[in-house]
């Protein structure tokens, strides 16, 4: 079969096909923990208020990853004479990493510590696990996953003189279903130049629901 044949595309063409490319520095985060983990934060020595302090962690959030997946393959050999083939049979996905700003509160940090504190069974009195011999008892997974855990990546309003241009402006909605904190980067601390703290959190999740959608 013949491949496709050469054509030219003049400037103005490109310009109006491929200059208006979505930027990175524009996206939201929705990050809504299960409701037993919100009473867990709430309680105890913590007293995070999710109402209160979630949207202020959420928009602290400085950088996130769009999720990735791959295809799990096996190997065929020879069902062709000569011919080895990958054919798949499974679909798996990476962890997702949310890097945030930590306020003076360090709502960031309480939040998701607790979120794995929680997982991990540890109890809303936690001056007993100073006790090197204190035991843990691990939650359940349906009281841990959140289906609330959202990035949305969407463009500015370039203003009237190109909306033209932009009758088309879409947005991208990934929703983690099944997800929760599964580790969290070490954080360093120094004396050196003085920068924002940052924390980074890495998030599993059984898969994600990927919507397209035009916006107003």
């Amino acid at each position: 079969m013949a491949g496709p044949t050469p054509r030219g595309i003049r400037n103005s063409e490109l310009k109006s096909r491929i200059l208006h490319v979505a930027q990175q520095s524009v996206y939201q985060v929705k990050l809504q923990p299960p409701a037993e983990v919100v009473g867990y934060l709430n309680s105890g020595s913590r007293a995070l208020n999710y109402a209160q302090s979630g949207e202020d962690v959420e928009l602290m959030c400085s950088d996130v990853q769009l999720p990735g997946s791959d295809l799990i393959t096996h190997d065929v050999t020879n069902d062709y004479a000569g011919v080895d083939e990958k054919l798949a049979y499974r679909r798996s996905y990476t962890n997702v990493a949310f890097t945030f700003m930590v306020n003076r509160r360090y709502d960031v940090i309480e939040m998701f510590d607790g979120w794995i504190d929680y997982i991990s069974g540890m109890s809303e009195d936690q001056t007993q696990f100073a006790n090197r011999y204190a035991s843990y008892r691990v939650a359940y997974p349906n009281d841990y996953r959140s289906d609330g855990v959202y990035i949305t990546k969407f463009e500015k309003d370039v203003g009237s003189d190109n909306a033209s241009s932009y009758t088309d402006r879409m947005a991208i909605e990934y929703n983690f279903i099944g997800a929760y904190p599964i580790s969290i980067n070490p954080t360093a601390v120094g004396y050196g130049n003085k920068d924002v703290l940052k924390y980074t959190v890495n998030m599993n999740f059984i898969r994600y629901v990927r919507r397209r959608y035009q916006t107003s």
